[in-house]
Formats: structure tokens, sequence, C-alpha cells
């Protein structure tokens, strides 16, 4: 089964009139989010979600992340306790639609398959207007982890995807590169308190100005998506790159630096996330150059460590888990 590609700029109506069809029966369509691309089965049938397991290869004990095209599904698919109604409510009016998850304990509405089990669901708008535009003609929410297979380097474009999963789903819609490049950050509530279970758009300082904020460390059961300790990685091996302790002096290894090209001395490639230094930039360009390297006649990809404030944390967090144990 080879792969269609339909580009979503020509005819929107007609492009997501087609990705619904394949949705309503039962299959798979890669549709592009603010964030990164992601890989959307119609969320509360079993059968489409037993199938994005299979296409991205992806344990069963990985959750995945519902995306609604409105908050009124919350009353159906979400139980919050009156303790934290009030919080969920702020961050849901202020993030809503954007890059921001949020884990609820979950109705029987939602198939345990989507929750890997688990007593909770995470739960977002997307605000790509694709997404929104196929999610309001389909009617119902959908799941939809990254486009790619897992634990490798995530999909920022149509061709992206195509090369994680090609044959292996029947369609994806193209609207360009996304805007964002990393995926969501994702909270949960305890009371009056916002725990991060994953670093994203949505920054910690950010959050901070809303309620009080705590970076949850990851337990031994992964509770959301991105928790596993090699992900984001490419088939390259990655090492962060400390100038102080190692410069390696090597034909066969590559650099993604940070600022303006420099070591172009000591590797084969080296390219930028920013020459100028801005993060939002880094965040784009991320994924992107991951895949880039590793494309290349090199062994290795190290990456230098941008400033770890703001959206730095998150591009850190997937660099590290690039350059985590296989």
């Amino acid at each position: 089964m080879k792969t269609a590609i339909v580009d979503t700029r020509a005819d929107i109506a007609k492009s997501v009139a087609t990705a619904v069809a394949v949705l309503k029966s039962k299959n798979l369509v890669a549709i592009p989010t603010e964030t990164v691309y992601g890989l959307a089965g119609d969320a509360l049938e079993p059968d489409a979600l037993a199938k994005i397991f299979e296409a991205k290869e992806r344990p069963y004990f990985d959750p995945l992340i519902i995306h609604l095209g409105s908050k009124e599904w919350l009353d159906q698919l979400t139980q919050s306790s009156r303790e934290s109604r009030s919080l969920v409510e702020t961050l849901v009016q202020r993030f809503w639609p954007g890059p921001l998850t949020i884990l609820f304990r979950k109705t029987d509405v939602v198939p345990d398959l989507a929750t890997a089990g688990l007593e909770h669901v995470a739960i977002r708008m997307p605000s790509h207007p694709v997404f929104l535009e196929v999610l309001r003609v389909f009617g119902k929410p959908l799941a939809a982890p990254s486009a790619n297979r897992f634990g490798r380097v995530s999909p920022t474009r149509s061709e992206h995807v195509l090369e994680e999963l090609d044959g292996r789903i029947p369609l994806i819609l193209d609207a360009g590169p996304t805007a964002v490049g990393l995926e969501s950050t994702i909270v949960r509530i305890d009371a009056n308190r916002i725990g991060i279970l994953r670093q994203g758009p949505v920054t910690e300082e950010i959050l901070a100005d809303i309620a009080p904020t705590e970076e949850l460390l990851a337990s031994q059961k992964i509770l959301v998506p991105g928790q596993s300790v090699s992900h984001y990685a490419p088939d390259k091996l990655v090492h962060l790159f400390d100038p102080l302790a190692f410069i390696p002096q090597s034909e066969h290894a590559a650099l993604i630096c940070w600022g303006p090209v420099h070591h172009t001395a000591n590797f084969a490639v080296v390219r930028s996330l920013s020459e100028t230094g801005d993060l939002r930039i880094a965040a784009q360009r991320l994924f992107g150059l991951l895949r880039e390297m590793d494309q290349l006649n090199v062994q290795q990809i190290f990456v230098e460590p941008v400033p770890e404030v703001g959206l730095g944390k998150a591009i850190m967090n997937r660099v590290r888990r690039a350059a985590g144990p296989r």
C-alpha cells in the first residue's frame, strides 16, 4: 500500500473530506498540528487505536494524547475534582486551542487502549486550522501521537512522515512545516499546583504566572508520552557536545551547534540551531536537523546545549532523550 499525500493548501475542504472518509473507515491519517505532525485515528474506536500502535510499532504501555475540536467533549471524557476545577478551567481558557496537554481522570467513554490501562487520559485542543477542521467535520475526538515510528525523531514536515510510515498508513495531509517544532507541554493539576510531566512550548515560566509549578520526575511507570529514557532518536548515536571535555577530530562526526557556526575544522558537517540564539527557531529546527544529520555519511551526531530557560528546557529535554541509552 502506497501512502498518498494530499496538499491541503490546494483545496482544504476537499482534503478534509478525504481525510474524514478515511477516519470513518477506522483507518489512520497523518495530520499537521502546530507542534509536529500527528498520526490520527478515532479516539473512541479501539480498532483505530490498535492501528496507531501497530503503524508506529508503539508499545501498548505508552498512552496516547486525545485531541478535541470542542471543549464540550471534556464532560464526556473526563472527571475533575472540585479542588482542581478552577485551575483547569483557567488553563483551558488561556491555552486552548494550543500546545498544552492536561492530564485528567478519565470516564468509561475513553477506551483503556488509549490510556494504556491507566486511570488518567491526556487531552488537548490543537490550534492548527487543518487539524481543527478535520475534528469539526469528523465530529469526534482523535487520538494523535507523533506520526513516526516509536522512539524516533518526530516529524515536522510531511516528507518526514513519509520517510517513517510510507506503506503503513493510507493518507498524509500536507500543510507545510509545523510552526512550533516540539511536542506539547503536558501537565497534571494537583489542587492549586501545576505539575509538569513534559516540558514544551507552554513554558514553566509562563505557567508559574498562573499557579505554583513543579517539574515531576518520571516514575517507573510511563504516565504520558515522551517519558521513555530513549526517545526522539535518529539511527545515529547522539551525544551532548561539551567543548571543555572533548572535541572530536573526525570526518565521521557531525555537530548541531548553538549560535554562529563554529568548530568547522573538527566535524564533517556543522549546522546551527539558530545563529542568532533564538530559542523559537532552535525548536523549529531541532528535529529537522537531527533527520538531516542522520542521512549523512557520519557515525555520530553531537548537539551543543542551549540555555535551559523558557523553551530551552523543552529543547534540552528532547536532546537528552535523543542521546539516552538505546
